[in-house]
């Protein structure tokens, strides 16, 4: 038996910030929702998920899915210029010989878990293909590094249906992409998201500033890789900076990182509306360290969240980056994190309003947690400090799904 659409419900319905509603039915048709209700529509196939929180699929702003070969080899342990110095040399001969597995099973991990959308940044293109086998929309941030003449491709966004497959353009560091390469990537990027590294560590303000024991150790890791400092043609002496002397700071543009933004920059960066996407666990890892999450919030800088890759963080979950967040920075309020893992990152990656939101025209799949004897005013906490009374997981991505969904 076929159904025009089907109508998903829980005990409580998270559709956007301050939004949570108990009982209500979010229909999809096609991957699109159709609407968002008390009750189900008249006819529609329904699906009722019990007791926990139903919300948009999660969007990950920040991953490299091709280095997922590389999982448990490198953990970070504080130290920035060495960890790089890893993954230069494990790298290669790694990926060779686990990288496409690897990479297949993150991406079915971030179906499974919940992940709709998820911001890529690759070299080589090839979760491209994984991504829309398993129906989770990408934006694929195509990086360029160092001098080198090898372009991205156009940038782009590409429906099928309710699946995006985006092409969009990343430039690696302000410390590793000569000024006015940056600018033609930026350029580039046309309006399209462009993504950055950028301070993320002490190493790479030290190496900018042209002072500092880190910043030696940085350069000396880029100049024995073919990268002089002269080479980059360095306009200002800090990351952001750079940046805005390559007219690359605007709307469109996602910062990745940001620890060691100073509260002027912060102001920048929002007088700019720029976005900036935490990774909060490889962030921790590699430095120590936590961009001022407090201060951009109260400046008003969109917020994102990400994983990063599997060769500096622990997992691809972005429910486990809330919990870490949410332990990192406890004065936060657990619902401006929750929109960092759905609306915010929508926005980050130019698609607010398409995802990350439970609205009419919004793209799905779902997200649902369950959670056991919680009342309405602790449900977003729980689930944003992982307090699950079982695993996350997807809703309504395929008809695959449904059939399990079904079956339960």
């Amino acid at each position: 038996m076929t159904y025009p659409s089907t109508a998903y419900t829980a005990r409580w319905v998270w559709c956007a910030p301050g939004d949570l509603r108990p009982g209500a039915a979010v229909t999809l048709q096609d991957g699109w929702i159709t609407e968002v209700a008390a009750r189900p529509p008249r006819g529609a196939r329904v699906v009722d998920l019990g007791e926990g929180l139903l919300l948009p699929g999660l969007v990950n702003a920040h991953t490299h899915l091709e280095l997922s070969g590389l999982a448990g080899l490198m953990p970070p342990q504080g130290d920035f210029v060495v960890w790089l110095e890893s993954m230069v040399n494990l790298r290669p001969v790694q990926l060779r010989q686990n990288g496409p597995e690897a990479t297949l099973a993150a991406v079915e991990y971030l179906a499974q878990s919940g992940t709709a959308l998820v911001g890529d940044v690759t070299n080589t293109g090839k979760a491209a293909q994984a991504l829309g086998s398993a129906g989770v929309s990408a934006v694929s941030f195509y990086e360029a590094l160092g001098a080198a003449k090898a372009e991205p491709p156009e940038a782009q966004a590409s429906w099928q249906g309710a699946l995006l497959l985006a092409s969009a353009v990343a430039a690696h560091a302000p410390y590793s992409i000569p000024t006015a390469r940056l600018a033609a990537l930026k350029a580039k990027a046309g309006a399209m998201p462009f993504a950055i590294h950028l301070a993320e560590s002490r190493a790479e303000v030290e190496f900018l500033a042209g002072r500092g024991s880190e910043g030696r150790r940085l350069e000396e890791f880029l100049r024995d890789r073919g990268l002089r400092r002269e080479d980059l043609d360095l306009a200002a002496a800090t990351p952001l900076g750079q940046l805005q002397a390559a007219d690359a700071l605007d709307h469109r543009t996602l910062l990745v990182h940001g620890v060691q933004l100073t509260l002027d920059e912060i102001e920048q960066v929002a007088v700019a509306q720029a976005s900036l996407c935490v990774c909060p666990r490889s962030n921790l890892g590699l430095t120590g360290g936590l961009a001022p999450v407090e201060a951009l919030l109260a400046a008003g800088v969109n917020l994102a969240l990400g994983t990063d890759s599997l060769a500096s963080a622990p997992s691809l979950s972005l429910w486990e980056e809330m919990a870490a967040l949410l332990a990192a920075k406890p004065g936060l309020d657990p619902e401006a994190v929750l929109t960092m893992a759905t609306q915010g990152g929508a926005r980050a990656l130019g698609q607010a309003g398409r995802f990350g939101v439970l609205d009419p025209g919004a793209a799905g799949p779902l997200a649902f947690v369950p959670l056991a004897g919680v009342s309405q005013s602790e449900v977003i906490e729980a689930v944003v400090r992982g307090e699950h009374a079982g695993a996350p997981r997807g809703v309504g991505r395929d008809d695959g799904g449904k059939k399990k969904e079904e079956g339960r």
